[in-house]
């Protein structure tokens, strides 16, 4: 086997966790790769919990799929029915990644976080479904400070997410080739937002579960009043060692 998988989870300072993770059968990474899932229940919301957790179970029911499995359109039907069940007044984030071989393939829909560690430099995979980025194109096309796209009261808000009709699902339409020592982090905003690019890039570098471990306590250190539910998948390629 050429992965090393780690995880940390914790509730933060809210009374319920409604993050929810998953993995694929490890023992079937070589003739299936592997599928790795963070869902982040929406914040403030009562089914928060209940969605992430069904959004979860859902994706990883129809796991291991064909290759021409069409995972937008299965997300899409799971927002949809999020949607009916509960008149769009809950939802989840999604953030998925499947592996096999060396090749990586990519789902997210709202503002969790896909990072790939490589030679020491940290990169964003995906771009986070909030208002301000939809805010920062209309500035640049409609001639206005891109600086006011932040301090519009919705820039911080979900543009896209499980509970809507009809979610964009972003997907890297061309497979990504891990090389040896590419380091993965899949993470619900209760790590991204409390852990600068800087800290977790150097925890990334550790081995995974010091990695896992330190995220943690840092996250613990910060203190913060309002600290979100966290979690996170830590995934290593190894190649061909």
């Amino acid at each position: 086997m050429n992965i090393e998988i780690a995880n940390v989870q914790g509730i933060g300072n809210r009374t319920e966790q409604q993050d929810a993770f998953g993995a694929s059968r490890i023992s079937d990474y070589g003739t299936d790769g592997i599928l790795l899932t963070v869902c982040d229940g929406m914040g403030g919301m009562s089914s928060g919990g209940v969605i992430a957790r069904d959004v979860l179970s859902k994706i990883m029911k129809v796991f291991p799929w064909k290759e021409d499995f069409d995972v937008p359109g299965y997300l899409t039907s799971i927002s949809n029915n999020v949607y009916e069940n509960f008149y769009g007044q809950g939802g989840s984030t999604v953030v998925m990644i499947h592996l096999k071989e060396n090749k990586l393939k990519f789902w997210s829909i709202g503002d969790s976080d896909i990072m790939l560690l490589r030679d020491g430099v940290l990169s964003a995979l995906n771009i986070r479904h909030e208002y301000s980025n939809e805010l920062i194109i209309k500035a640049l096309e409609l001639g206005f400070p891109a600086a006011d796209a932040f301090s519009d009261p919705q820039a911080a808000a979900l543009s896209n997410y499980i509970g809507k009709r009809n979610p964009v699902c972003e997907t890297n339409r061309l497979l990504l080739e891990l090389k040896d020592g590419d380091t993965l982090l899949l993470c619900s905003d209760g790590i991204s937002d409390t852990l600068s690019f800087d800290q977790i890039a150097a925890d990334l570098m550790l081995p995974v579960d010091e990695a896992a471990s330190q995220m943690e306590e840092e996250i613990i250190s910060e203190n913060l009043e309002n600290q979100d539910n966290y979690t996170g998948i830590i995934l290593r390629y190894i190649g061909s060692r």
